[in-house]
């Protein structure tokens, strides 16, 4: 990596930036001038930090992608050119997760799949990877009916040519079992989430960033469980209805099992780390909540009746004075 004195500078390269699982004071930090040098000799590294071996997240992600398109456009190939489908696809990516950029993101994918259609045919690995990007940006746009069809397709030839322990064919079964979670079809979801944790952890390891991924997808179709209908972390204190506390606290270890894993292989400033640790924190805020409502309802039944209607009278009281302040 770069280093010119104090990281963080702007020196004649550009700004110092960081975006792996480096860890240390200095570690990880490049120019991404630097790193846009290397990638030209080494095609891994558009994608991949060379020294911890983690893919590239945030600004330098983006930067190399960007830089990687353009390119490819002053270049001026061919549409089925395979590094321009390469580029096309990375900087799609890159939009999407780091910049939640969905519109810019869309033409992107669609040329990519409509090409390799095309080129390689419905069956080829590349355009199944390909089905299976738009079918999650239709999933993040919230067009579910046009991301299940797509994902149905991608699983059944994924399974039928690479096999179901495949890793293309696993990220697929995730995907598709998110889509049924936002669907609230859990019957289906349920099956197809632990079926994705258990291949990965057997052909991936436990530690594997796939593995934590399925692991943690598991512990929020928990939570969604819990409260028998899709409900986001921010709207769960407007739910209305039961909330299944025991499938509550499943889900909270399985959030946490995931962060404690991820600090120690991604570090505390990586995505994935603060991804897991808001969840957790939402599931947590959860248990207590319902602890606190169960122990209200328990201390009120048992009151006198007496002692209810002035409690009764004491809050109407407090509402008509706190009313009349405003």
């Amino acid at each position: 990596m770069c280093h010119d004195g104090e990281v963080k500078t702007e020196t004649s390269s550009g700004k110092l930036m960081r975006g792996c699982a480096c860890r240390g004071q200095d570690a990880g930090y490049a120019h991404l001038t630097c790193l846009v040098e290397a990638a030209l000799h080494d095609q891994d590294t558009w994608d991949r930090c060379p020294n911890c071996r983690q893919d590239f997240t945030g600004d330098v992600r983006l930067g190399l992608a960007r830089t990687r398109w353009k390119g490819v456009l002053a270049r001026n190939l061919p549409p089925e050119d395979w590094e321009r489908l390469n580029a096309a696809d990375r900087f799609a990516q890159a939009l999407l997760v780091c910049t939640g950029d969905h519109a810019g993101a869309l033409p992107l994918f669609k040329e990519v799949l409509a090409v390799s259609r095309q080129v390689d045919g419905d069956d080829d690995v590349n355009t199944l990877i390909s089905i299976n990007n738009l079918a999650s940006l239709y999933q993040k746009m919230g067009h579910h009916d046009l991301a299940l069809p797509l994902f149905n397709e991608a699983l059944a030839a994924q399974r039928r040519t690479l096999g179901k322990d495949a890793a293309d064919t696993l990220r697929t079964v995730s995907n598709l079992a998110m889509l049924l979670l936002r669907k609230e079809d859990f019957s289906l979801s349920l099956p197809l989430a632990e079926e994705a944790l258990v291949a990965r952890r057997r052909t991936l390891g436990p530690s594997h960033v796939d593995t934590l991924e399925s692991k943690h997808n598991l512990g929020l179709l928990r939570w969604h469980m819990a409260h028998g209908k899709y409900v986001s972390f921010h709207a769960a204190d407007k739910h209305v209805g039961p909330c299944d506390l025991a499938e509550l606290k499943l889900a909270s270890t399985l959030l946490r099992e995931v962060l404690d894993v991820r600090l120690q292989l991604l570090g505390d400033e990586h995505y994935l780390t603060a991804e897991s640790r808001r969840a957790l924190e939402h599931s947590k805020r959860r248990i207590v909540e319902i602890h606190t409502s169960a122990e209200n309802r328990t201390r009120e039944a048992g009151m006198s009746p007496l002692t209810k209607k002035r409690r009764c009278a004491t809050k109407s009281g407090y509402r008509k004075i706190k009313k009349s302040i405003e």
